[in-house]
């Protein structure tokens, strides 16, 4: 009996000596947790202000601390920017290019140690979570606000050190974040870009004495991820739909990856022209991939520099269509050369390489004149396009952009080109070379059937050489083409119906007597064909070389414009020779028929 009752008073000894630090605790938490509020409160406040030399405030309705989980409950957060205050740092030359507005339902920091914030002014917290915010980044022009280069000497750690020594986050992650980015440098009015639902993940930030310059990091994290998923977007236009199926981007990994990219007109080819007073292109494109490489992302947010190794383009079909039959525009369209776009950027851009993977392009006009389109193809596109840059500090160093690409004309024919672009000259200067490989002569009728109211009825393609070079002025050059057994067909619009219709005689007199069949012919040397087209305002970029190559082309079988003006004068001659002769017929019947009633005694009517 009493070895019974020395057990079961150890057991309540023990239990007690448990119980008691443990109720302790619990008493030590609830009282901590209500003397830490207000003063963590405080310092978050005062961090905030102080830190960003009052051009910020935080606001937030509760705040609420487990001590012994280490778990921050806040809500209804608002960060807001003072905008006076902002406005004195324009005076003071340190204002930043950019303001911040958050608004935050909860946020929920865990594992948070209050006890390191006021022992040694450490503040260390292993995660926080951030459910659908709203973030509002404004950005602004410094040279419009007259803003010098100069900043604030003050790192965000010496801003801090009077109130913490140290700030070390695990983990920030926004879920649902919807973002708003509002460019007040652009001409005409704010350019506003919305994104939904964005998901993003900081790692590892850390702001003490050392991390204040270490440059690997960005914003003190090592690193910032971006994901976002089934975005879709109208353009401003209204006459595009712009969608991704996901797109992800990292600070660490300095890449910025979009997959599934699609820009989708809203109209058809004809109601899509018919909606403009004058002739635009309508575009259509989707690529599998696009890719940037090793982007200064400190850069980007420093300056708005976009400086990249590389722009990968894979697996893209662009198609684009333009309708001949509506008027000019009055606008010329050299401004939409290459460089000349290039160089319109409001972004300062340099990317060392852009890289094309089996792309395919497609361009189509309309001509009201066969009342058909012609459609020039380039398929499996390959190749390269060194230095895209117009930063005017590198078109110092290097003020060629190379491009080298190979791809299948019309989806057949081996096709090599070489372009060197003058990315600075104001008249948008290049030069260019290449060549095509074996190919169908019948291959082009889908482009020059409609367009030139050509048909090739047979020939064989051996190789087709070119170099020139142009401008907005035009384009010059040289192209020889090696061909056996060429014979065309010349059309015309019927007037019954919208078929084209053979010129039969036309075509019999140029195949006879002005075409070539054959380049070299036997026993002479091979022509080369020169061109030298002049471009009118209404020509674009694209237009302007295919009618310079078929310029070449047409001197080099012998069908150039002077032989085709020949060709209309002998027709002429020889519908009016058809005209005399038919009438000069009409007459001697007519004769015929008097002198038949005159012998009959009769009087014609």
């Amino acid at each position: 009996m009493g070895l019974n009752s020395s057990k079961s008073l150890f057991r309540k000894w023990v239990f007690l000596l448990f119980m008691i630090p443990l109720i302790l605790g619990i008493i030590g938490a609830v009282y901590l947790n209500y003397y830490w509020k207000p003063i963590l409160t405080q310092r978050i406040k005062e961090s905030i202000e102080k830190s960003t030399n009052g051009l910020y405030r935080i606001e937030f309705q509760n705040i609420r601390l487990n001590f012994i989980t280490g778990r921050l409950n806040v809500s209804d957060i608002r960060f807001i920017p003072d905008t006076l205050v902002y406005e004195k740092m324009k005076l003071d030359s340190i204002a930043p290019r950019h303001l911040y507005e958050v608004e935050i339902d909860e946020l929920i920091l865990k594992r948070i140690k209050p006890w390191k914030i006021y022992s040694s002014g450490k503040l260390e917290i292993s995660a926080i979570e951030i459910d659908k915010p709203s973030l509002k980044m404004v950005f602004f022009k410094t040279n419009n606000l007259k803003i010098s280069s100069k900043e604030d000497p003050k790192t965000v750690y010496q801003h801090l050190a009077p109130y913490l020594n140290s700030v070390k986050i695990g983990s920030i992650i926004f879920k649902n974040a919807d973002f708003k980015y509002v460019d007040r440098s652009a001409m005409g009015g704010n350019r506003i870009t919305e994104l939904k639902d964005l998901y993003l993940r900081i790692s590892d930030l850390l702001i003490d004495s050392a991390s204040q310059f270490d440059r690997s990091r960005l914003y003190y994290t090592k690193d910032i991820y971006a994901e976002l998923l089934g975005y879709k977007m109208q353009t401003e236009d209204g006459n595009y739909n712009l969608q991704f199926s996901e797109f992800k981007a990292s600070t660490a990994g300095r890449y910025a990856h979009i997959k599934g990219i699609r820009l989708l007109p809203k109209f058809s080819e004809m109601e899509f022209s018919k909606r403009f007073k004058f002739q635009k292109e309508r575009y259509s494109a989707y690529f599998e991939d696009i890719q940037l490489n090793n982007i200064d992302y400190e850069a980007l947010n420093r300056d708005r520099r976009l400086i990249a190794s590389s722009l990968l383009f894979k697996k893209g079909d662009l198609s684009v269509f333009l309708h001949r039959g509506m008027p000019d525009s009055i606008r010329d369209k050299g401004v939409n050369f290459p460089q000349l776009v290039l160089r319109r950027l409001k972004l300062d851009t340099t990317i060392d390489t852009v890289f094309l993977k089996d792309t395919h392009v497609n361009y189509s006009e309309y001509n009201p004149n066969s009342k058909r389109k012609g459609t020039l193809s380039f398929g499996a596109i390959n190749g390269s396009i060194f230095n895209v840059t117009n930063d005017s500090l590198n078109l110092i160093k290097n003020k060629f952009s190379i491009v080298k690409l190979t791809a299948l004309l019309m989806n057949r024919g081996r096709f090599d080109l070489a372009m060197k672009f003058n990315l600075p000259d104001p008249v948008g200067a290049f030069d260019f070379s290449g060549k095509l490989g074996k190919l169908d002569a019948e291959m082009f009728n889908s482009a020059i059937r409609p367009l030139s109211l050509i048909e090739i009825k047979s020939g064989d393609i051996n190789q087709m050489i070119f170099k020139g070079n142009g401008s907005i002025n035009g384009v010059r050059g040289s192209l020889t083409c090696y061909y056996n057994d060429l014979k065309i067909t010349l059309l015309e619009k019927s007037q019954n119906s919208s078929r084209l219709k053979r010129k039969s005689i036309a075509s019999i007199f140029a195949n006879i007597l002005i075409i070539k069949d054959d380049n070299p012919e036997r026993g002479k040397v091979v022509r080369r064909g020169v061109f030298n087209y002049v471009r009118p305002d209404r020509s674009s970029f694209l237009n302007m070389i295919w009618k310079g190559f078929a310029q070449g082309l047409l001197y080099t079988i012998g069908f150039d414009a002077a032989t085709q003006r020949e060709i209309a004068m002998r027709l002429r001659k020889m519908e009016i020779e058809r005209n005399n002769r038919e009438e000069r017929r009409d007459e001697r019947l007519k004769k015929r028929d008097i002198r038949r009633m005159n012998r009959s005694g009769s009087s014609p009517d």
